[in-house]
């Protein structure tokens, strides 16, 4: 696909944890890109891909918004094989002609891209290595059900009516078996990367997030960073919210994090995800209620510009209940207010839907005027 480039395809069947995979890679330096959320990019409306797909399976398939009702769309593929083919005939060539550019922005010389239809698609005749992640089919049912709130019927038609995983083992060169501890999963990722990295000259570093505000540095989130987000979480919310180390690193590879340091000490920390153009923000901590105005507003700054290259529409921010009332005014003053669910628009309540946790307030910032209708 680049000449210049190395390009890891990630794949593997649903719910086997490739997205933790990619975040480690990240992690390690490499550039990620998540192909399956391209696929929903490239489904929005006014769209070439959104429009033949309306053409081919009928206007039923929409939402009274005009979106694409995925779940819809989604149970007609998975029942009817020939729907699916046509599907991906419509689908892949717009995601390969969209990840050849992305590939050409990317800052590393390593490039991991996920898709879970990598082989279908023809995209892994264009890969340097292809890695399959692998889980135990009980592992894949728990996490469709706790995770992605599907029902366990839905969940095993989803699970079945993939082939065995053991097909794309056989057209593998990285096997990463994700079915043991998260600490185990990493020593499979870094020993192959280590590999992949003495083969190729490495890019330069991309410039780090950074702010000289005196002693205060904001960056990207490392491992090494794990104890002291632990930390700042339990001193923030006055001890509503413990997480020890091992669960903070699982929460580190599930998505993107930055972190406030203040002479080297972990004093802020900020998560994120991003589907479909929308960021959910959570894990939102400072060390102590009087950080809020400073490192908490300068948080948020940073977070918006990582999340703007994304050309994200709005941000859904996930706030912990024991850190509201403190939190308050600085998130106010961002531009983040709380907003009733049955306020927002569809793809945002679905959003929530799949983020909010119990122990959270939700709180929305648009951060674009109009919704993107065209691919990025």
């Amino acid at each position: 696909m680049s000449q210049k480039k190395y390009i890891i395809g990630l794949t593997g069947n649903i719910a086997v944890g490739k997205s933790m995979v990619r975040r480690m890679l990240q992690e390690l330096g490499v550039s990620t890109i998540d192909g399956d959320s391209l696929v929903h990019v490239l489904q929005r409306p006014g769209t070439p891909v959104y429009k033949k797909i309306v053409e081919t399976f009928g206007r039923f398939i929409l939402n009274p918004d005009r979106t694409i009702n995925r779940a819809r769309l989604g149970s007609i593929a998975f029942n009817i094989p020939e729907a699916m083919k046509i599907l991906e005939s419509i689908t892949h060539p717009a995601v390969i002609q969209q990840l050849i550019r992305v590939i050409d922005k990317a800052p590393s010389n390593i490039i991991a891209i996920e898709a879970i239809k990598l082989f279908e698609s023809g995209l892994a005749e264009k890969c340097d290595s292809v890695w399959v992640v692998v889980a135990p089919k009980e592992q894949q049912l728990s996490r469709l059900v706790s995770k992605r709130h599907m029902s366990r019927e839905i969940a095993i038609k989803r699970i079945e009516s993939q082939p065995p995983q053991s097909e794309k083992v056989a057209k593998a060169q990285v096997v990463v078996d994700n079915s043991a501890a998260l600490s185990k999963t990493w020593v499979i990722v870094q020993k192959n990367f280590n590999q992949i990295k003495a083969e190729v000259e490495p890019a330069p570093a991309a410039k780090p997030v950074a702010v000289d505000t005196g002693d205060l540095e904001i960056r990207r989130a490392k491992r090494g960073d794990l104890q002291g987000m632990s930390d700042v979480i339990k001193s923030g919310t006055k001890g509503a919210l413990i997480l020890d180390p091992p669960e903070m690193m699982e929460h580190l590879f599930s998505k993107a994090y930055l972190v406030a340091l203040d002479k080297g000490e972990v004093v802020g920390m900020i998560g994120w995800q991003t589907e479909n153009l929308i960021a959910g923000i959570d894990d939102f901590f400072v060390k102590t209620d009087g950080h809020w105005p400073s490192i908490g507003k300068i948080m948020i700054e940073k977070l918006e510009e990582e999340i703007a290259s994304l050309s994200c529409e709005a941000g859904l921010m996930f706030v912990h209940n024991s850190i509201v009332g403190p939190a308050r005014t600085t998130l106010n003053q961002s531009g983040y207010e709380e907003k009733p669910i049955k306020k927002m628009n569809r793809m945002w309540r679905e959003a929530v839907k799949e983020w909010h946790a119990d122990d959270t307030t939700t709180f929305v910032k648009q951060l674009l005027e109009r919704r993107i209708m065209t691919p990025i």
